[in-house]
């Protein structure tokens, strides 16, 4: 018997990536690979969200979820191995006339488990869907970001003590805390603020302009 292999998310923002000039978070996917036979959790890094090869060509096969925390996309991934493992079982390459390359093909019954894998994640209307209000998934499951003006107070430097001296290494603690804060009170266990980094830099900045 097939067992397909789960590569765990390890960090709880590992599938959270927001580009600088960009309106939006980059999409995150599940990936099948069915050479490797392994079960992944990522986000497209691409701008634009081209894919390689590999996934047009259905040897990677990849299912759209939200930005999930890495413990809501580890269990997922659980959830759907069994009809995972019908996939690794009943597939082919075959070459792929009109394309002119080798292609992945399905079986019956890894067609029917791919079905269910869509049913599972709620993606009735099939590959690229981005209703995710729809997809079931619970406000935890999900990675909340924030905007700065949300997220912040105006009162960073006095809260926290920030100096021209504050070390860079200070300032991620303190980015950590504002984040763990803005998780117990608001939507989602895992917080991000989009910037926060660059904003904190900022006003350590700030304050070194004004004692120049």
């Amino acid at each position: 018997m097939t067992d397909v292999k789960i590569i765990d998310c390890a960090d709880p923002t590992e599938l959270y990536c927001h580009y600088e000039g960009q309106s939006e978070t980059q999409p995150a996917y599940i990936e099948l690979d069915l050479r490797k036979g392994t079960l992944l959790a990522d986000y497209n890094a691409e701008i634009g969200n081209a894919i390689p090869f590999s996934v047009h060509h259905g040897f990677n096969r990849r299912y759209s979820i939200p930005v999930l925390t890495a413990a809501a996309a580890n269990r997922v991934m659980r959830e759907i191995a069994p009809l995972a493992n019908r996939i690794l079982a009943d597939w082919d390459a075959a070459w792929d006339e009109r394309r002119g390359n080798m292609v992945a093909e399905l079986g019956d019954d890894a067609q029917a488990a791919e079905a269910g894998i869509q049913e599972h994640l709620g993606l009735s209307l099939g590959y690229g869907d981005h209703g995710f209000e729809s997809q079931g998934f619970d406000d935890d499951d999900v990675v909340a970001e924030w905007d700065i003006d949300g997220a912040t107070n105006g009162s960073e430097v006095e809260e926290y003590g920030i100096t021209v001296d504050t070390t860079d290494e200070r300032l991620g603690e303190i980015e950590a805390d504002i984040t763990r804060q803005l998780a117990d009170c608001g939507p989602g266990s895992v917080a991000v603020v989009y910037g926060l980094d660059d904003h904190l830099k900022a006003l350590r900045d700030d304050l070194a302009e004004q004692s120049a």
